[in-house]
């Protein structure tokens, strides 16, 4: 094998993830300086947990050029150094999976909060642990065992069950998180409304992680010569940190939809058959109430509303 397609196997992959990440790390920046803007209310503990993501994304990102920089700058035209995965590979990789399972948790109390369900919590978390384990054991092996075709020997099994662990989770909580919202839909219009949008946000969230996950598996058995992989689950890291920030930057936009102008009688008559005893007037505050409190539960994790809007409960 040419030494040109050596380095174009190992690099390639690994150039292009590291560019991908670059700029989802602009994305994290812009959601950062956006929350820090709009929720200048929610709880110290809630920002504090934003500013711990955004410094990981920080490191990551370092990380990542570091590796790039290591082999196609500092040790320009040494090939076989290429055969062997530089620290900060393994290091960048075990910062996105503490991240990912970071944002699990966050994404399993809403589940908690929706459902009021600890044990269906309870094994959501103890199996998004496993597969935290299982990535961060994968990383402590590649110190161990550098050269790349020892680690592949060694981390095979535990590599591809940890990527179907993580594409199983993110699945089954996007999944959670939509049975649980469509069961608090109340027949009205405006509350329906927003529940799709809701909806919506979660399967985003675990649709692409666990894409990411597959393409990982699939790029480690198949591209067995490449660093592939690695470009995939350097993404992935970045994408649970974006998907998180934007469910919290979305909740200004669904408040502002509850404010907006009264439905109709139309849009209240399920509401009004069920309580025959409330006024036109009271229907309309009953529905807006039960709205807030459904976008508490879903979005608020136990956070107050934006800056300038009521405080979700």
């Amino acid at each position: 094998m040419s030494e040109t397609l050596i380095v174009e196997e190992v690099m390639q992959a690994a150039l292009s993830g590291t560019l991908a990440t670059m700029l989802l790390y602009g994305v994290t920046c812009m959601q950062t300086f956006h929350y820090w803007q709009t929720y200048t209310r929610d709880k110290k503990y809630l920002k504090s947990m934003v500013a711990f993501i955004w410094l990981l994304e920080t490191a990551h990102t370092a990380l990542s050029i570091h590796f790039v920089e290591y082999y196609l700058i500092i040790h320009f035209g040494e090939f076989t150094h290429l055969g062997y995965a530089v620290w900060s590979m393994g290091a960048t990789c075990f910062i996105g999976f503490f991240i990912g399972y970071v944002v699990n948790l966050c994404f399993i109390w809403r589940i908690l909060q929706l459902g009021q369900n600890r044990w269906i919590a309870v094994c959501f978390v103890a199996v998004a642990t496993v597969r935290c384990g299982f990535g961060l054991a994968n990383c402590v092996l590649s110190f161990i065992y550098p050269m790349w075709t020892d680690f592949r020997g060694r981390v095979f099994a535990t590599m591809v069950t940890g990527q179907v662990l993580s594409a199983v989770v993110d699945g089954v909580i996007a999944f959670t998180l939509c049975f649980y919202l469509r069961k608090r839909r109340t027949g009205m219009k405006r509350t329906n409304s927003i529940i799709k949008r809701l909806q919506l946000y979660s399967i985003n969230t675990g649709a692409i992680t666990s894409l990411f996950a597959v393409l990982a598996v699939i790029s480690f058995i198949y591209l067995p010569t490449t660093t592939a992989f690695v470009a995939f689950v350097q993404v992935q890291g970045k994408l649970y940190a974006t998907s998180f920030l934007a469910s919290l930057n979305a909740r200004k936009r669904t408040l502002e939809k509850i404010e907006q102008p009264v439905p109709t009688a139309d849009a209240l008559s399920l509401f009004r058959a069920a309580r025959p005893d409330l006024s036109f007037l009271q229907a309309i505050e009953a529905e807006k109430s039960i709205t807030i409190n459904i976008c508490g539960d879903s979005l608020n994790t136990g956070m107050d509303s934006h800056a300038t809007g009521p405080v979700v409960s």
